[in-house]
């Protein structure tokens, strides 16, 4: 019960708050996707991430809350917790930004310390658009080598879709969803997937970023 409510709190504060700036672009959120994308937050904003997840096989649900803030504009802090024990803490590095060109892609490093596992997280990133069709590919090690492969497409000004897959040495993720954009500071998500052969997952989430 006291996840629930610390879950509804961090998610309430988005009726009260939310930058006002029209010079920052749409919120760029890493939700719902088991990928992450080359760029990093806006500097000088704080940005929360907020999902809950059903598993069928189990029967529960899961809970997170992903806090991200750039200290300049090529390195985001960032901290993940579930309000139970996974809790990570990490940083995000930007190595390069996609150039106007046919071979333009951005590249970022990613590392996560998970606390009570006791074990860490090292991924690159790196994201090609074509057109307006973008895919980003994730290489990483975390105790296992593993890879992600994400393509998304927008289906409008505010909705976009995505597809991608997780493979590392005895996991298989497919994974689905839409997210929209109603305001520029927030974005809403719906997702699901299959986790090998025998689960699958649904969740919902909302993203906001505040000044």
């Amino acid at each position: 019960m006291n996840k629930i409510v610390l879950f509804a709190l961090s998610t309430l504060v988005t009726i009260a708050a939310y930058s006002q700036e029209e010079d920052i672009g749409k919120i760029d959120a890493q939700r719902p996707t088991l990928t992450e994308s080359y760029s990093i937050i806006v500097p000088n904003m704080l940005q929360f991430e907020n999902g809950v997840d059903y598993f069928e096989k189990s029967h529960t649900y899961s809970y997170g809350t992903f806090a991200r803030g750039s200290v300049t504009d090529k390195i985001e802090l960032r901290a993940f917790t579930d309000y139970s024990n996974l809790n990570t803490v990490g940083a995000k590095f930007m190595v390069m930004e996609p150039v106007g060109s046919v071979l333009g892609i951005g590249a970022s490093f990613i590392y996560n310390r998970y606390l009570r596992a006791n074990y860490d997280d090292f991924r690159m990133a790196l994201t090609k658009e074509f057109g307006q069709i973008f895919t980003t590919y994730n290489f990483g090690y975390n105790g296992f080598i593993y890879n992600i492969i994400l393509i998304g497409a927008p289906l409008g000004d505010q909705v976009n879709y995505f597809v991608e897959y997780y493979n590392d040495p005895i996991t298989n993720r497919i994974h689905t969803g839409f997210t929209w954009i109603p305001q520029k500071d927030i974005q809403l998500d719906i997702n699901g997937g299959r986790i090998n052969t025998d689960d699958w997952y649904a969740g919902i989430g909302v993203s906001f970023r505040l000044r």
